[in-house]
């Protein structure tokens, strides 16, 4: 029996078919797994961009030379603006709590000041020994380091 030419070139071509298929997929899981390593590095490579974050209420070694016993409670909001933290638990203190962070470092600054009241004035407050000046705050946002060394050498000239 002969056999019909299209049946031949059926076969061959259905045969020709699979080879491909099995060539392209195996093209595919190749180019899977090098995909993989090469995003990778360039995941390693291409950091994303972090901002700076600034939280709390920042209080300057200005703002603190102006605190005096005596004040009333109205006259520190003035001074130093709403507290971060004014709890009912502690209705004789104010905490003002400060920080802020570059991208991925840990934290750069961090400062707590609390104000200390007896019948709405002022007896002590704790964390102003080492408050920055806005200067030196803003430059160290900034990453100006070489400003935070002038700033304190200006701040001690003063004094």
């Amino acid at each position: 029996m002969l056999k019909n030419s299209n049946d031949c070139t059926i076969s061959k071509a259905a045969s020709l078919f699979s080879s491909f298929s099995s060539l392209l997929f195996t093209a595919l899981l190749a180019g899977c797994s090098s995909y993989h390593t090469v995003t990778q590095r360039m995941a390693q490579s291409v950091t994303p961009y972090r901002i700076t974050v600034v939280q709390g209420n920042f209080v300057s070694s200005e703002a603190a030379a102006q605190l005096k016993a005596g004040m009333t409670r109205a006259q520190v909001r003035a001074v130093l603006g709403t507290p971060l933290l004014a709890d009912i638990f502690h209705a004789n203190r104010w905490d003002y709590l400060f920080y802020f962070r570059r991208g991925e470092t840990q934290v750069v600054r961090q400062r707590h000041l609390t104000i200390y009241f007896e019948q709405d004035q002022v007896t002590h407050w704790t964390g102003a020994e080492d408050l920055p000046t806005e200067y030196e705050l803003v430059a160290e946002i900034d990453g100006d380091k070489r400003a935070n060394t002038r700033g304190r050498q200006k701040a001690s000239v003063k004094h």
